[in-house]
């Protein structure tokens, strides 16, 4: 009866010990699953807010290049308003080189013995050697290098003269290879000379003719500063909201949010 009973008691113990263990052991188990699930959501964790870091990194990064872009245009305004005096001398002297061909000859070989002009005199000729800015004569320019004058002019702040010779390259070449880019820059033109409304229709003409070109975001936030130039705040509202809308995470879309920011 005692060596049964003690039998018994062996086996419990064997029992309970071996049932600890295997407590022990699922324990353990479970400890490192969790820890092996706390570490793999800490990692998915860590690398989601690098992703983030680094999308708003390159937000602040197309902002920035955006800030660049109109800060630019701003000093070229600038510029233009420090060179005034001698804009206007260079469009005096462009008049006359454009007159040049229709003028009489020059005073000194018109003039006869006894002061009078000489009936027959041959008109003077043109130095080879002369250094003169190309007139607007279609036959003589190129579709490429009527458009190079006209934004060479407007990069250079000659806005007034930009635009004729704009008006001079579409009318010759209207359905031309930078027809478009001719139409924006002369937007351009306008919005810095502050003629808002010949900016407004200048960009429309992109909104309307060209949807599909590239210069269409470009041509929407111009449109937008010249509704906010002619005091359209809403229009100028709705405009820069649509390029967030239409053209997320690109630099004019950051330049059409720093602007709403102002208005």
């Amino acid at each position: 009866m005692n060596l049964r009973h003690t039998q018994t008691v062996t086996t419990h113990r064997s029992l309970y010990g071996r049932a600890f263990r295997m407590s022990v052991a699922v324990t353990l188990l479970t400890a490192v699953a969790a820890a092996q699930t706390a570490f793999s959501q800490s990692s998915n964790d860590a690398m989601s807010l690098l992703l983030d870091q680094n999308r708003q990194l390159q937000a602040e990064i197309q902002a920035l290049r955006g800030q660049l872009d109109e800060q630019g245009f701003e000093i070229k305004k600038l510029q233009r308003d420090s060179l005034n005096r001698y804009t206007d001398v260079d469009q005096r002297l462009s008049d006359l080189e454009v007159a040049a061909p229709q003028t009489a000859p020059p005073a000194t070989a018109q003039r006869a013995q006894g002061g009078t002009p000489a009936v027959n005199q041959a008109p003077s000729q043109p130095s080879p050697n002369a250094s003169t800015r190309p007139s607007l004569q279609p036959a003589v320019l190129s579709e490429q290098q009527l458009y190079q004058m006209a934004y060479d002019s407007v990069i250079n702040s000659h806005f007034d003269r930009s635009i004729a010779e704009f008006d001079q390259y579409l009318g010759q070449y209207p359905e031309g290879r930078f027809v478009t880019n001719a139409h924006y820059w002369k937007g351009q033109a306008y919005l810095y000379l502050e003629r808002f409304e010949e900016a407004r229709s200048a960009y429309e003409i992109i909104l309307e003719q060209y949807a599909d070109s590239s210069k269409l975001p470009d041509a929407m936030y111009g449109l937008g500063l010249a509704y906010q130039g002619m005091g359209n705040i809403q229009r100028a509202r709705q405009m820069l909201t649509d390029i967030k809308r239409r053209f997320p995470n690109t630099g004019v879309a950051n330049l059409a949010d720093t602007r709403l920011l102002s208005l």
